[in-house]
């Protein structure tokens, strides 16, 4: 089970600073990857650690949920991060997605995403999608 540390926040933080300007790119720092890394800034466990290292293309990326996932995302997600919440209860630090392979973490009143430039921000009234990470 995924719960968050103490100093979740300070770490996100850190995490999210330390790739603002890092550009999309597969298999190093895409949606999935990033995710993996937010919850991993946040409970001290990776969640994406199956997939780091094994696709460099979105066809290697989808055949690695086939194989190390449940064969979409949103469906690896449940897998991970447990059943939805409506996207009404997310909260700073769940995971939102803002369509069927676009996800990120909530931060308040919008989301963090991975874009071509680095990260973007998309307000909440996007989010199609949220999964809660726990607190102890």
């Amino acid at each position: 089970m995924l719960i968050r540390l103490p100093d979740w926040e300070a770490r996100l933080h850190a995490y999210l600073d330390s790739v603002a300007a890092t550009p999309f790119h597969w298999g190093e720092h895409d949606c999935a990857l990033f995710v993996g890394s937010c919850v991993e800034a946040m409970t001290g466990i990776d969640p994406a650690a199956a997939y780091r290292g094994r696709y460099s293309n979105e066809t290697g990326a989808r055949l690695a949920l086939r194989r190390y996932g449940q064969t979409t995302l949103v469906a690896t997600f449940d897998e991970a991060f447990g059943p939805q919440v409506s996207t009404s209860r997310a909260h700073r630090g769940d995971i939102v997605q803002i369509d069927e392979t676009t996800a990120g973490v909530c931060m308040g009143a919008f989301g963090y995403f991975v874009g071509d430039t680095g990260l973007v921000r998309h307000p909440y009234a996007d989010f199609t999608r949220a999964w809660s990470i726990r607190f102890e």
